[in-house]
């Protein structure tokens, strides 16, 4: 079934998330932010796109804001992508954990190019997953991934009804040309499998432990494990 949310049923959302006073200067330096550090991880070839979404896309944030970041992979490289973003992250001492929260990179999103179809995990009615969508802001996009991703969630979600705001997202892009090292090389699969066959495990323990909640999800093409959503709630409100 199509979803398609009306200008009204926006502003009723922005009233609900967004600051009406639209982009702070916080947020813009959480931006800045975003670009300095993915200069570490802009030359992995198993990278397509890296978002900032959640808060700051939507211009709720605080100056103890974390940066919520998606990581968009190649197939069959997405734990290795994650292990090697968050061991770099680790090094530079800017990766969220439990005792420094805000200005830090939470790490909790990653997919593969074959789920950039979100219909796989939206809900019957689901206006915060659609607007999500439509904020969140691209800083790199390798091989027009961002124009993938918004035909993809076309099928499910009527997109284009707002398309100044998609276009105008693409202005937030700062690395576009791909890195000079492209070849993602044949051994990047085993190395994937091996790491996943080491952390699988452990992740699946934590989420049994948590009672299985529906808007985490580990699977081969997704790796989802922000502990906050409220798109039932929403959408019930809607």
């Amino acid at each position: 079934m199509l979803q398609k949310f009306t200008l009204s049923e926006k502003e009723k959302f922005d009233k609900i998330f967004k600051n009406k006073k639209g982009e702070t200067e916080i947020e813009k330096w959480f931006y800045r932010k975003t670009e300095k550090y993915l200069k570490f991880i802009k030359w992995l070839p198993w990278i397509r796109m890296v978002w900032v979404w959640n808060s700051i896309s939507m211009n709720s944030s605080s100056k103890n804001s974390d940066i919520d970041l998606l990581i968009v992979t190649t197939q069959n490289s997405m734990w290795f992508v994650r292990i090697l973003v968050t061991l770099i992250f680790q090094v530079l001492w800017v990766r969220k954990n439990e005792k420094h929260h805000a200005w830090r990179f939470c790490l909790s999103f990653f997919c593969t190019l074959d789920w950039l179809d979100f219909s796989k995990f939206a809900l019957e009615k689901d206006p915060y997953l659609y607007f999500w969508i439509l904020y969140f802001k691209p800083i790199l996009d390798y091989h027009n991934t961002y124009n993938l991703f918004i035909e993809k969630n076309n099928s499910w979600a009527d997109l284009w009804e707002y398309k100044n705001i998609l276009e105008n997202n693409k202005n937030y892009i700062k690395y576009e040309k791909t890195p000079l090292f492209t070849r993602e090389g044949s051994g990047v699969g085993f190395i994937n499998n091996f790491l996943k066959k080491i952390f699988l495990p452990k992740t699946l323990n934590s989420y049994n432990k948590i009672a299985k909640p529906y808007w985490i999800i580990i699977n081969d093409n997704m790796l989802k494990f922000h502990n906050w959503d409220v798109r039932k709630e929403v959408a019930e409100k809607f």
